[in-house]
């Protein structure tokens, strides 16, 4: 799997045509150069970079940069169920294999209308293991571009096709479940 001990680890999922969780892991020594080189591609009066909303010729330009720095992304994908049955299933699978892995934290893009159940599911993800060095918490997508890297991931394998290959570089994982 693409964890690590002592990584931390950025998430965020989409909704489209499926349900994607993304996590984008990486040692927390190259946590600084990364977000400098994400925050440098940000146009004037930006405070993300949010996928959905960039012009392809900018996607194919911010996925070079992407998959330049040093990360290890892992999706999972859930089809033919509700949000509401798979979001649990893939952040818990995520969960587990972090908790397992060493991960040191978890950095979740913040969805108040989910934040309390995930954070009842991660919790009991990490007490059945047994552990309590996990940290985990939810944040506002500018206060960490790492996880630009997660929706972007995300946003691509929505899309498919093309846009799939343009980040195979730094897909290390792929884990569907239906």
């Amino acid at each position: 799997m693409t964890f690590r001990p002592a990584d931390r680890v950025y998430v965020d999922e989409s909704k489209a045509r499926g349900y994607y969780v993304v996590a984008t892991a990486t040692a927390i020594g190259d946590v600084q150069a990364s977000e400098r080189a994400l925050r440098d591609l940000l146009k004037p009066g930006q405070r993300r970079i949010h996928f959905k909303s960039e012009s392809d010729s900018r996607r194919r330009q911010i996925l070079s940069r992407m998959c330049a720095l040093e990360v290890r992304v892992s999706v999972w994908v859930v089809k033919q169920r509700s949000d509401k049955e798979a979001r649990p299933l893939s952040l818990g699978a995520l969960t587990e294999e972090a908790v397992r892995a060493g991960v040191v934290q978890l950095i979740i893009e913040r969805d108040e209308s989910l934040e309390r159940a995930d954070r009842r599911l991660i919790a009991d993800t990490i007490r059945r293991a047994g552990s309590s060095e996990m940290q985990y918490r939810h944040v506002a997508p500018h206060e960490h571009p790492l996880l630009w890297v997660s929706d972007a991931v995300a946003w691509c394998y929505s899309n498919g096709g093309d846009w799939i290959r343009r980040v195979d570089a730094i897909v290390e994982s792929r884990v569907t479940r239906l």
